[in-house]
């Protein structure tokens, strides 16, 4: 298990004064507003970007589906249409460093709620990171040259006269519960095809859908696990590079 707190701290070198013992530490809480807007103040705007950024795992992570409201009506999601990649993305993420336990999360309406309600799904299952999923796959299909034997009532029952076509991608965000900041976006893009006839032509599309995000969760999953490594590496830098500027020669 490894284990990545990376916090500024104060180096020491030979012969060198410091200029000052205070450090500023890691923000500890959210300091956005706690409404669906979630406005920052200047100086809590400030407060953030000056303040070493805290990283800790292995840790509880879930993954959440964000996913289209039902209607403009209200935030209710439409549950017949939950991510399919959700459960191969978390399969590939659990058991792998630098994650511990990974768990399936509700879905939640994107844009609805407000950054707020993710921090409060997030404690009630003890969470200390989850990872936004979310899925933009679009449907197009067109006819190929298979089509000319539509001309026959007999070829408009069998021939793949349709090119079904999906595109897009998957995207899954690291967001801190403990301070509400995203940390990350990692993007993959997507892609697949098929030929058919003229019938059920919707099923399909649905079914490439599924099998195309069922074919690229794992590998968004290996994508966020690299990210995750190259993150703690930057920060480390970033926070030595803050802790050698208040020492003084």
């Amino acid at each position: 298990m490894v284990r990545l707190l990376l916090v500024l701290a104060c180096a020491s070198c030979g012969g060198a004064q410091y200029q000052s013992q205070r450090v500023a530490p890691p923000v500890d809480r959210s300091l956005f507003a706690r409404d669906p807007g979630g406005q920052l103040s200047e100086e809590a705007l400030q407060t953030l970007l000056a303040a070493p950024v805290e990283l800790v795992l292995p840790a509880r992570v879930g993954v959440l589906p964000i996913i289209t409201a039902e209607d403009w009506r209200g935030p209710s999601p439409d549950w017949k249409r939950v991510p399919a990649g959700v459960a191969p993305f978390a399969r590939a993420l659990r058991g792998t460093e630098p994650f511990g336990i990974v768990t399936e999360m509700l879905p939640i309406p994107s844009g609805a709620l407000g950054m707020e309600a993710l921090r409060e799904a997030a404690a009630r299952y003890a969470l200390r990171y989850i990872l936004l999923y979310r899925e933009g796959v679009r449907h197009r299909e067109r006819a190929n040259g298979w089509a000319a034997g539509y001309a026959t009532l007999v070829g408009m029952l069998f021939l793949p006269g349709q090119t079904l076509e999906v595109d897009g991608y998957l995207e899954a965000s690291l967001f801190d519960v403990k301070t509400g900041l995203l940390l990350f976006t990692v993007r993959r893009s997507v892609t697949g095809r098929r030929g058919s006839n003229l019938w059920y032509v919707g099923e399909k599309l649905d079914r490439l859908e599924a099998q195309v995000t069922d074919k690229y969760a794992p590998t968004l999953g290996e994508d966020v696990r690299a990210d995750v490594l190259r993150f703690a590496e930057a920060v480390k830098v970033e926070n030595d590079r803050h802790a050698v500027g208040i020492l003084q020669p």
